[in-house]
């Protein structure tokens, strides 16, 4: 029988607690209740204007977000991933790029925390404007609570 050494074994504990610990995961905890007055694309749908709650998806280990109108007739799921922010908003907040009369979603902050997600998959149309030299102007909504 083999001795396992008292170096070796702190070591293995430690490796074993690392692979543990989940990969970084997006940070919303609540439902963000947002009025978005203008259509607006996240991943490959397009939403119109209208009142919409957006929420982790569950089962999905904090990877991917829904998006519902509030009459529930338009809806989407989308990836995102952990995103932090330089400083903590007052109210959540909704960021998009917008290019001319077009804007994408790219991420989402809750009230009182610097840690949000990011849209994980960039649409096909935001794609094409990017390699066709097109620069996106940043435009962040407000959303009181």
């Amino acid at each position: 029988m083999r001795r396992i050494s008292a170096f070796a074994l702190p070591a293995f504990a430690g490796l074993l607690l690392v692979l543990a610990v989940p990969a970084a995961q997006a940070q919303i905890s609540g439902e963000i209740q947002a009025n978005i007055h203008h259509s607006f694309i996240v991943g490959n749908a397009t939403l119109p204007p209208g009142r919409y709650t957006f929420r982790m998806v569950p089962d999905t280990d904090l990877t991917a977000m829904s998006v519902t109108s509030a009459d529930g007739a338009t809806s989407a799921e989308f990836l995102v991933r952990t995103s932090d922010d330089a400083h903590m908003p007052r109210h959540s907040e909704l960021i998009f790029n917008k290019y001319g009369s077009k804007e994408y979603l790219t991420h989402i902050y809750e009230t009182g925390t610097k840690a949000g997600v990011a849209v994980v998959e960039e649409s096909r149309s935001e794609t094409r404007l990017r390699k066709h030299g097109q620069h996106a102007m940043e435009h962040t909504e407000e959303q009181a609570k």
